[in-house]
């Protein structure tokens, strides 16, 4: 069987001849190669003498394809296409970064102040962090870290990393001004309200529940719509605050709120890892969030 370069013959003619016959032109195409019309008509005159057939009608402004020339140039255009996109392909898996999906609290006050442990470990891995809203709707992310409400179904390929709590945090500074002693106390001081996106955030009404005390005392002092906006209020000592916290971890900047008393709201669900695709680097992905996250004797969920 005869190999494949001795049936194509030399390939540097094809480039010029699939340049001209897209383009109508050996001098366009000339330009379009960085090279001489000359080079260019030297080029396609080698490719008639290979293969024997004219391939090109020569007219005065512009050249046209024949019949076989035609026929080469849609095999030519289809094949060097496909080599084209799968090279594409090839330097997208190497080079373009991981992309990791989460919410907002979670990559400012989980991810961000452990990612540098990743990086340094693994400088040839190129991360890109995506905090949203709602990371499940982020486009062609490679992971996700997802909240699933305890009874919904779960996407295929979805690993546990860690459940989620909600205890009524205050600063040092707003306590030095409001003692708070039981969870009444808690009930009598401002509380920072924010919207809750779903379900899954609990509310002041859901800690009152809990700790046994009438809901309709609620003393809201400040609403916001966002999670991250209620923390800094709390941090300038503007009230206290139901806050987030991961295996224990509050979700906020270390050592600028405390707990207050009352109950521990365990989140209805759990946090789950998502892994969309399979690209080089994933497994070193997947392996540092199972450890960090605690969740390693959890199985994928298939």
């Amino acid at each position: 069987m005869a190999s494949l370069r001795a049936d194509i013959g030399p390939l540097t003619p094809l480039f010029a001849f699939e340049a001209a016959g897209r383009l109508g032109s050996f001098t366009r195409a000339a330009q379009e190669l960085g090279v001489t019309q000359a080079a260019v008509s030297k080029q396609i005159v080698a490719l008639e003498d290979w293969t024997g057939q004219r391939l090109f009608l020569r007219k005065s402004r512009h050249v046209e394809l024949t019949e076989p020339g035609q026929k080469l140039f849609t095999a030519t255009t289809v094949g060097l296409g496909a080599i084209a996109r799968s090279m594409r392909d090839l330097q997208k898996a190497v080079d373009r970064p991981l992309t990791l999906a989460l919410s907002i609290p979670l990559s400012q006050f989980w991810l961000m102040p452990r990612l540098q442990e990743f990086t340094a470990a693994h400088p040839d891995i190129a991360i890109r962090v995506d905090a949203r809203d709602f990371p499940e709707t982020a486009a062609n992310a490679d992971f996700t870290i997802l909240f699933n409400r305890t009874g919904n179904a779960l996407p295929r390929a979805c690993r546990h990393l860690f459940r989620g709590e909600i205890r009524a945090m205050a600063s040092a500074a707003f306590l030095a001004q409001h003692p708070l002693e039981t969870p009444d106390d808690v009930m009598r001081a401002p509380l920072i309200h924010y919207d809750a996106p779903d379900r899954s955030w609990l509310t002041w009404r859901d800690w009152a529940v809990e700790a046994g005390i009438d809901p309709g005392s609620l003393r809201h002092v400040l609403s916001v719509s966002r999670y991250e906006d209620a923390l800094v209020a709390a941090r300038k000592g503007q009230g206290a605050v139901l806050v987030w916290c991961i295996n224990g971890h509050p979700l906020v900047p270390d050592g600028e709120l405390v707990p207050l008393p009352g109950p521990i709201l365990a989140a209805p669900g759990a946090f789950y890892l998502h892994q969309g695709q399979s690209p080089s680097g994933a497994n070193a992905v997947v392996d540092w969030l199972v450890r960090f996250s605690g969740g390693a004797t959890e199985p994928v969920i298939r």
